[in-house]
């Protein structure tokens, strides 16, 4: 373990000073032109956007080696599934919590939305049928900040799967989407509650 625990701490170096490293890009060249500067000492925006940044860094790394790997390249949803189990396992962590947020899109996401629709999202479903959409993550989630990497960054780190069936195994309850790829309901991002287009009257008014 003596090459692995080497590995892992000059990683956890590296890390340490890109986190730093990009604080004060974003200190030098972004933070002075926010309108909450007066108040990011309390908030610590500052520390929590460089870590956000640096997460989604690492994240596209793993996606970019898995895919490089001719043995992986077309699992990454798999893996990125079973990822999440062992993460949720390990951690004994169940989000029981149900939150609403919306999304603009800057991007497609087809054939389901556009770029600058509103996405109405539940996030964390605690229960889902057959025909609704939900949010799956496009890149090996090392933690929970997806939406707020949608916000910050303006990425979109998921994409719209559409729920062809709805079961039980094993005591606990499952969807299935597209190439037969079984999720289980407590490793979906969120549920889409709503699209919003430009053309609905309530677009102009949510003013996002």
């Amino acid at each position: 373990m003596g090459e692995l625990s080497d590995a892992l701490d000059e990683f956890s170096e590296i890390s340490r000073e890109y986190h730093a490293k990009i604080q004060k890009i974003l200190r030098d060249k972004y933070c002075w032109k926010c309108p909450m500067r007066s108040t990011s000492k309390n908030t610590f925006c500052n520390e929590l956007d460089a870590w956000i940044r640096l997460t989604g860094a690492f994240e596209s790394g793993v996606q970019e080696s898995i895919l490089e790997d001719v043995n992986s390249k077309d699992n990454l949803e798999v893996i990125t599934s079973r990822y999440l189990f062992k993460l949720l396992k390990k951690n004994k962590r169940q989000l029981k919590y149900s939150k609403r947020t919306i999304l603009k899109l800057k991007e497609d996401l087809e054939p389901f939305a556009l770029k600058n629709d509103l996405l109405s999202i539940e996030e964390n479903p605690e229960s889902v049928k057959v025909g609704d959409l939900i949010l799956w993550p496009q890149i090996c989630p090392v933690s929970f900040y997806w939406f707020s990497k949608a916000k910050i960054l303006g990425i979109i780190p998921f994409k719209i799967l559409k729920v062809e069936k709805s079961f039980q195994k094993e005591g606990r309850n499952f969807v299935q989407v597209e190439n037969s790829l079984d999720i289980p309901l407590e490793h979906i991002t969120g549920k889409i509650i709503k699209i919003i287009g430009k053309t609905d009257p309530i677009y102009s008014k949510l003013n996002l």
